[in-house]
């Protein structure tokens, strides 16, 4: 057993119980000499006398987690592996070719966030470093990689911004190998034979972008080369410029032996309304489709599968957890069927088809798969349905997706509509919620976007009876999403709202709250009404707080606009 599984089987035993799931005997068979000097720390940490055998396993976990962080050396089971790691050196890193931020104050910010506080900062944060073609300091490297561990999502912004130190480091643990590849000043055929997962997959898309068919060739070419692990999001990176051009792979791709790979080179057909795939499931679709005597369509899927339906990328058989395989068939048809298809064929509307599915005993089926369809394909003109369903959260999911679709000017039109529509009642909160979840992770609002939403905020925030409930999760949320997507240009003024408020102009007395005001039960006792008081001013009390007021929320805020503004300063426009 190497020496990572025997310390995830430690790590293992912890978190299950040392009782119910016994450690490795070579831990408790006492302290070998010839083993490797960590193998030995974590023995004596087992062996040592304590209360409980669950302390000593905490106790050896403990020296676990520092070793396994501080790194390791191969055990005496692969002599050889060690011989041959001792005789090569390890090379040095390559000479970096971006420069680091300077200043204590950010480099703490920066460290702060990597630690955790603040993740939804920290995908802005490594964006902004790019786009100044700068990287992480050394001092942050490790956090960062750890970072990087634990969200795939993060990578993207992460991997540009490590240096030539950290893909270096990233090469010295396996747990890291996500983040090794070629040095950035590699041209793009060194990046292509020896860089990263990462690295060739944006080589592919930074290829699409300007030449889609040098891209294609180049990932046909290797396809036999390349593991299903890399093949999938490879023909993934063809969503990017896809055209009719691309036809031809994604239908070899279909008889791929990755199921992965099959199902991205069906949904990618599915965005190409003429291709000989689309034609086939709608074909399939109409063949499901009637009208009965009154003109109202009706759908009703097949008894029996059919065995052509599984090269075009639907599986016959359901996982066991969906129930009726001709609503399985269906969905599946839907999902991977050209959405324009729907309204050719039935002439509705994206609002009536919603509508029609109701009345359907199929209705879970449609509307799963044109949910799912509208993932992959993003046709806008769904995209006011999705927006009049806010109380779904399957909309949430897709509204960023239908809303990068449009121009900056057309998406901005549309917030401004929204929080205008909202200004001056309770919802002007959700609806700087709802922006919130339509922009991209690291996006921010226009110069005039931001200028605008801020003087709607401060107007509101400002006055004695602002719209809205400022003391709930919901205004919490707004605010730190204000703190994320603002200029930074405006961050100083924003900041005033908690660092210098400004006090409300004079208002009128409120009137003295008497029993006359309380909604009393019949035969309530004095000591009755004058807690329905108490509890009256507490209300009242509430609805003035804001959401700096809870300590955790302004510690948000005052990191988020902080590490903005060291950021602004300190690298270059």
């Amino acid at each position: 057993m190497s020496q990572a599984n025997l310390w995830a089987a430690l790590q293992q035993s912890a978190l299950v119980g040392a009782e119910r799931l016994a450690v490795p005997a070579i831990f408790t068979q006492g302290t070998d000499p010839s083993a490797p000097a960590s193998q030995q720390a974590l023995q004596a940490a087992l062996l040592q006398p304590a209360d409980s055998k669950a302390v000593q396993v905490l106790r050896a976990t403990a020296v676990a987690a520092v070793l396994e962080r501080a790194g390791w050396q191969p055990g005496a089971a692969q002599p050889q592996r060690a011989a041959a790691a001792m005789a090569a050196p390890v090379p040095p890193p390559a000479k970096e070719s971006r420069p680091a931020p300077q200043g204590e104050p950010l480099l703490g910010l920066l460290g702060e966030v990597l630690q955790g506080n603040a993740p939804e900062l920290l995908a802005l944060a490594l964006a902004s470093l790019d786009e100044a073609g700068q990287r992480l300091p050394y001092t942050l490297l490790v956090p960062a990689l750890h970072q990087g561990r634990q969200s795939v999502e993060l990578r993207q912004w992460l991997t540009p911004v490590l240096g030539e130190r950290g893909r270096w480091l990233a090469a010295q643990n396996p747990q890291w190998a996500y983040a090794h590849g070629v040095q950035e000043t590699a041209d793009a055929e060194q990046i292509w034979q020896e860089g990263s997962l990462e690295q060739r997959v944006a080589l592919l898309q930074q290829q699409r972008d300007t030449d889609p068919a040098t891209a294609r060739a180049r990932l046909e070419a290797s396809l036999k080369e390349l593991s299903a692990r890399e093949r999938a999001p490879m023909v993934q990176s063809l969503a990017r410029g896809l055209s009719a051009d691309d036809e031809a792979l994604l239908e070899k791709l279909l008889g791929d032996r990755s199921k992965e790979v099959r199902e991205s080179a069906a949904s990618l057909l599915s965005c190409l309304p003429q291709s000989p795939h689309s034609q086939r499931l709608a074909a399939w679709l109409q063949a499901m489709l009637s009208q009965d005597a009154q003109g109202e369509w009706q759908i009703e899927p097949p008894e029996e599968g059919n065995k052509d339906w599984e090269r075009d990328g639907v599986t016959l058989l359901p996982p066991s957890y969906i129930k009726g395989q001709r609503a399985w068939w269906l969905q599946q048809l839907v999902e991977l069927t050209p959405l324009g298809f729907w309204q050719q064929q039935l002439g509705k509307t994206p609002e009536q088809l919603w509508d029609w599915s109701r009345h359907s005993d199929w209705k879970t089926a449609l509307r799963q798969g044109w949910l799912a369809a509208l993932r992959a394909q993003r046709d806008v003109r769904w995209l006011p349905l999705i927006q009049s369903m806010e109380s779904d959260s399957r909309s949430s999911n897709l509204l960023p997706l239908l809303m990068a679709k449009l121009s900056a000017e057309e998406r901005e039109t549309q917030w401004l509509a929204q929080l205008q529509a909202k200004r001056g009642k309770s919802a002007f909160i959700e609806a700087i919620h709802r922006i919130d979840e339509t922009m991209a992770r690291t996006e921010l609002l226009s110069p005039a976007m931001s200028r605008w939403l801020l003087d709607a905020l401060l107007g509101t925030l400002q006055s004695r009876q602002p719209a809205g409930n400022w003391h709930s999760w919901q205004a919490d949320h707004a605010i730190l999403a204000c703190a994320r997507r603002l200029q930074v240009g405006d961050l100083e003024r924003f900041a005033q709202l908690w660092r210098a408020p400004v006090a409300a102009a004079p208002a009128e007395p409120e009137p003295a709250e008497d029993a006359a005001a309380l909604v009393v039960p019949e035969g309530s006792t004095e000591a009755d009404i004058a807690k329905l008081k108490q509890e009256q001013q507490a209300r009242l009390e509430r609805s003035r707080l804001r959401p700096w007021d809870d300590a955790q929320v302004l510690a948000q805020l005052n990191r988020i606009v902080d590490l903005r503004l060291a950021l602004s300063a300190a690298l270059p426009a």
